[in-house]
This record gives structure tokens, sequence and C-alpha cells, in this order.
């Protein structure tokens, strides 16, 4: 019988993970080094690194791939790749460090799997060679120390997750009568239909067809943060900066959106219209333009880094971030179903507001589908990923207006007795050209049934409050 020799274990890829994850965010080496130490790595190389790491961190110095490789032996290649390329590569596949701690406890049993084979293998080779006045339980007790010392160097778990420090957080938030930490939504209704406001370290969803004014809410959303002091990041893969500027402007002065872009405006408008342009530039928001070509992830939690990177510390508030929309963000596979890009999308931007303490808010494309249903109310399938999809967020809300279902299904019917069934469906729910309905499709906590109407003012491209003017009953079965 021949010796098959078998790989040590090991785990290249959560240690070329976890290096990536310090390199991008020092903060996340904190995590790690109570019990993570360079000979718990198997590549060489690996080890190097991490401890290139903690010396620079140990002496109050930030550390990134230039700044580490003058440290790190130049000549080593890393198949065709030099340890500078190896070290931007790292870096640059980064999505998310919230899995700093993971990645490092994986590295850590697996380099004590290894010592327990060298234990087992030398144990066995004593027990084999061991001369005869040497008994076994002596072989025993010594390598029973040595057991006992690796179960004594094993980390404890002792994450935010746990009951431990969730306890510990709970009772140092009560004690000091803090309020969760939440992004407020600007008007009262979005609050009563998700029980409240954007939880930090959330991920919610709002769902709406294309022309419905989704990205005008997202505006308005996004200006009452700013406005509130909370640092706000726009992922935009459909508007460009100067047309997202413009629109607050028109939300804000009561300006025509079409007159302020095509600059039609009288001398006291174009005052005002300056006036606000000029109050905005102090404001802690950043619009990045993507690609629906090039950006995915891994760009997205890039961009994010960057601009927690340029606001930490100089707000008090935490962060908003949006992304505008889902289904534009470049998939990592094109072959993949809907469900799966979808729940990689929404895994990745999860982790990314829990990692940096934000809130997100994702606007999702309703599918044409659902617009073709006798009641074309918004419902879980809609969402791109369907109900799959849904599972990641935390709350989802819906903008759902009527009439243009009403007057689409109108176009579309086969003769008079059609377009009075249509007519009849519509006009119970008393709706005018004017008007939508916002819905929860999730809450965690309270009632999800609950469906308030907004006015949407097209000439400004906004939402307004109905409450001062008598509001329609809103029957259970009206679309």
């Amino acid at each position: 019988m021949t010796d098959i020799q078998r790989e040590a274990p090991n785990n290249c890829e959560a240690e070329q993970a976890l290096l990536g994850a310090l390199l991008v965010n020092n903060d996340a080496f904190a995590r790690v080094s109570a019990f993570l130490r360079p000979e718990h790595f198997h590549e060489g190389l690996h080890r190097r690194i991490f401890e290139e790491i903690g010396r620079h961190i140990a002496a109050g110095k930030s550390v990134d791939p230039v700044i580490i490789k003058p440290f790190l032996p130049a000549n080593e290649k890393v198949g065709d790749m030099n340890v500078a390329q190896y070290l931007a590569k790292l870096a640059a596949g980064t999505v998310t460090v919230i899995n700093a701690n993971d990645y490092g406890q994986s590295i850590f049993d697996l380099y004590q799997r290894r010592q327990l084979i060298g234990i087992g293998e030398g144990m066995a080779a004593q027990a084999y060679d061991a001369p005869i006045e040497t008994s076994g339980n002596q072989i025993a007790g010594e390598y029973s120390e040595k057991l006992a010392t690796i179960q004594a160097d094993s980390p404890k778990h002792e994450g935010p997750g746990t009951a431990k420090a969730t306890v510990a957080r709970m009772m140092e938030r009560n004690k000091a009568k803090a309020d969760m930490p939440t992004v407020a939504f600007p008007l009262e209704q979005l609050r009563e239909v998700m029980n409240g406001h954007m939880e930090v370290g959330n991920l919610y969803g709002l769902l709406s067809g294309s022309g419905e004014g989704k990205t005008s809410l997202l505006m308005q959303i996004i200006d009452h943060a700013v406005m509130n002091g909370h640092p706000v990041l726009m992922l935009s893969y459909d508007q460009s900066p100067d047309q997202c500027i413009n629109q607050i402007v028109s939300q804000r002065t009561g300006i025509e959106n079409t007159r302020i872009r095509a600059m039609t405006l009288m001398d006291h408008e174009q005052e005002r219209y300056y006036e606000t342009l000029f109050a905005m530039s102090d404001l802690p928001l950043e619009i990045r333009k993507c690609s629906a070509r090039d950006d995915g992830t891994v760009q997205i939690a890039g961009y994010v880094r960057r601009f927690i990177k340029t606001y930490r510390g100089r707000f008090d508030k935490h962060p908003l971030i949006t992304l505008d929309h889902v289904r534009k963000v470049k998939p990592r596979s094109d072959r993949d179903h809907e469900g799966r890009i979808a729940g990689e999308i929404n895994g990745v931007c999860k982790e990314l507001a829990g990692e940096h303490g934000a809130a997100w808010l994702s606007l999702n494309q309703r599918s044409s589908a659902g617009a073709k249903r006798k009641n074309p109310r918004p419902i879980d399938s809609d969402l791109y990923g369907g109900e799959q999809a849904r599972e990641d967020y935390d709350g989802m809300f819906y903008l759902y207006r009527p009439w243009k279902y009403w007057q689409a299904q109108l176009a579309t019917a086969d003769d008079e007795r059609q377009e009075r069934d249509v007519d009849a469906r519509f006009t119970r729910g008393n709706w005018t050209e004017d008007q939508a309905e916002i819905g929860a499709l999730k809450v965690r906590f309270g009632n999800p049934t609950i469906r308030r109407r907004l006015r949407f003012e097209a000439e400004y491209t906004r939402y307004v409050s109905m409450r001062a003017a008598a509001q329609p009953e809103l029957f259970e079965g009206a679309l």
C-alpha cells in the first residue's frame, strides 16, 4: 500500500478576503487582532502581509496597498503578479468587511486543525518508537497538555450578534435613554405606512413602475435627510448629478422643473434658483453616476467606502445610502436567474449598511407583468427577483399611481363592456390623475396593511400631503 499525501487544511480564499478587508478598512483589524497572529496563516506571503498590517496599525499608522508595498519582498511572485499587483488585487476584490471576524475565525480554526494533525502524527510516531521505559500513560499525558493548550488558545466568539454583546448594547442604550438611530422620512404618511423611520443598519426598498415618480419621492427623502445633517450617497444608474440637483431645487423652490432645465426663468426666479443652489453646495450629498455596463457590487462597495471615509467624523448623524435602481446593477454572472442576482445585490447592500452604520434605500422598478393584472396594485412578485428578493429587506413600501393603469387598461380594452368593467373597478377608489398611494409590502413590526394617499405635483415633481383636504375613503377592494 502506498502512503497517500493529503493537503493540510487551509482556506486561501478566506485569508485573501480577510487581508483585502483589512487593507480597505483598517478598523476591521480590531475584530481579529485579539486572537489572530501571523503564524495562523497557511500561506507564507499572507503571514508577512498580516504582520506588516499589524505593525503599522500598532504604530498608529494607516495601511493600504501602496503604504505596505515597500515592507514586503519586491521580487516575490504570486503566479504572474508581483507583490504590488497582488496587494491591489486583494483590496479591489473586497466587497464588504462585515465578515472579517468570521474569516479570522475560519483561518484560526484551520490552523488548529493543522496543529492537531501534527500532534496526532507526533503521538503516533512516539507510540511506535518510544523506549520501553516510557509508558503509554506518559505519552498520553504529554499530548494531553498540548491538546489543552490548543483548547485554551481558542478565540472566545463574543461578536456583536451574541446575546452577551446584544444585551450590553441594549442596556447601554436604555441607560442613556437613547432611541434607535434612524433616518427620518419627509412625509408623515411614509412613517405611518412603515411604522417608523428608516433604522440604521437596515435595508429598505421602494417598488414602483416606470413613470410613477419613484425617483421624485427618492429626491424628497434625500433632501430631507441632508437637511437634517445626514450624509447621503446616491448611486444613480439613471440620472446625472445635474439632473438630480435640479430636481431637488424645483421641489424646494416651486419653480417648474421643465423651465429650470430650459433655463427660461424670470429674474426673481433665477435669483431664487441660484440662492438654493448655493445653499445646497455645502450639504453632505454625493451623487455618483453609475454605469450598468461596468458597475457591479464590487464597484458599489468601493464607492460607499470612499464616501464614508470622506465624511467620517465630519457629521454626527448616520449616513443614508440610496440606489436607483437594483435592476441596473451589473451582475457577477449574466447566466444567473433574477432571484439569485437580486439576492446577491441586496445581500451586499445590507452588509454594507451594517458595516458602515447606515440606512440603505434601494429603488425597484416593478415588472411589466404586474401592470396587466385587473388589480395592478404592487405585490411581492412584481419585485426584480420576485418574492425571493424580498427576503433581504427589513422594510419595503410601494408607490402606486392608479390613474396610469386605469388609462392603460382602457386603451387595451377589447370592447365597450370591458371598458365599463375597467371604469367600475377604478372609479370605486375615487382616484384622480394627480393622486398616488403608498403602502407596505414588508414591515418588521406593526400593521403591514396601512395605505395612505399623496398628491403628486407634476410641475415640481414632488409629493405632498393631502391631509389639509378631505381624503377619500380607502376601500380594501378599491384599486
